[in-house]
């Protein structure tokens, strides 16, 4: 964990002093101080009421599938493991360090057993991704005439983080109808990857071991039917307050004539697109994706504040928020159990 949170937050720093090289070295830098008087302050209030829904939400939704399965399980406690999960993913490659994080979290500040943090984080992986991936799809042939016509020179990126996300749904909705196909269809992929010998690392039975966990928690999201529609509807809230910041980062900056339903869906495109680039918070990708995707809604001369303030908003203030909650609460304990100990 810890090797990963430091070349997370070395690759971190590197792509925010070439993100802030760039915004420096343009020549609309000049312009800034005007820039900042321009702000309809209202609306930069809406984006990061935005951002701090998502995560209100977010806990909630941590809440909502832990109370179901242990009683340790309050609403604080679901807001302290949301801002662990939030931070490590933030400085993880792949987010990969926040579902760990909060199971580590679970058992060493909760004691709650592995096995019910791991069903907790799974649960709301298996949701996230089922929602975040037919939302996208849905979006992009909402807007696909529109998408062909102004980005045809990116489509391929665009399209791979689409099959990206959608393998991911899929494959979460053939385990709840059948293992079997998803068994068959392993098979296939190992034994095409032992063809090109790009097998060498690949445990099988590790992987079926994997599939019958999820399997186990699938068929409990779906015995459960009114918790997990509920779960659904609140996860597609959620994303959508996410995928909006940028429409009112958009309104604030005096920018006007394009449809909130355009922006929404070229957010959801940058998120899938960066989805499966391997940086922690798609650092780097994110900002290019920004730039390339929203260059035709932002004049050219506050494009890059746009994305800095989209980013600011989206994750650094997020990393910085998610490390002071946790610096915080520990602090707090250490002192209290201090003061229980004296």
């Amino acid at each position: 964990m810890k090797k990963k949170k430091i070349i997370g937050l070395i690759i971190v720093a590197t792509f925010s002093i070439i993100t802030l090289c760039l915004l420096f070295k343009s020549q609309e830098l000049a312009e800034f101080p005007e820039l900042i008087k321009r702000i309809d302050i209202r609306f930069l209030y809406m984006a990061i009421l935005c951002m701090i829904s998502y995560l209100i939400i977010n806990s909630t939704i941590i809440y909502i599938i832990g109370r179901e399965i242990s009683k340790e399980i309050t609403f604080f406690n679901s807001i302290y493991l949301s801002f662990v999960g939030q931070y490590y993913s933030l400085i993880t490659p792949f987010a990969s360090g926040g579902q760990p994080a909060q199971i580590y979290a679970m058992k060493s500040r909760y004691n709650i057993p592995l096995s019910v943090g791991t069903t907790i984080t799974v649960k709301k992986f298996l949701i996230f991704q089922v929602v975040v991936s037919l939302y996208a799809i849905v979006m992009f042939f909402l807007k696909i005439s529109f998408i062909m016509n102004k980005y045809s020179g990116i489509i391929l990126f665009i399209v791979v983080g689409l099959i990206v996300n959608l393998v991911g749904g899929i494959s979460i909705i053939l385990l709840s109808y059948s293992k079997v196909i998803v068994v068959k269809l392993l098979d296939i992929l190992i034994t095409v990857l032992r063809k090109l010998h790009l097998a060498k690392y690949i445990d099988r039975d590790k992987i079926i071991s994997h599939i019958d966990d999820y399997v186990k928690n699938i068929d409990e999201i779906k015995n459960n039917k009114k918790t997990m529609i509920s779960l659904v509807i609140i996860t597609f809230i959620q994303l959508t307050i996410f995928f909006s910041i940028t429409y009112f980062i958009y309104l604030s900056l005096g920018q006007k004539g394009a449809h909130y339903i355009d922006i929404l869906a070229l957010q959801t495109i940058v998120y899938v697109v960066v989805s499966f680039i391997p940086t922690p918070g798609g650092a780097g990708a994110s900002e290019g994706s920004f730039y390339i995707l929203f260059k035709v809604f932002f004049s050219r001369d506050i494009l890059l504040y746009a994305m800095a303030l989209w980013r600011i908003i989206t994750y650094y203030g997020n990393m910085i928020l998610s490390g002071l909650v946790l610096l915080t609460i520990r602090i707090a304990t250490y002192f209290t159990k201090k003061r229980r100990s004296a």
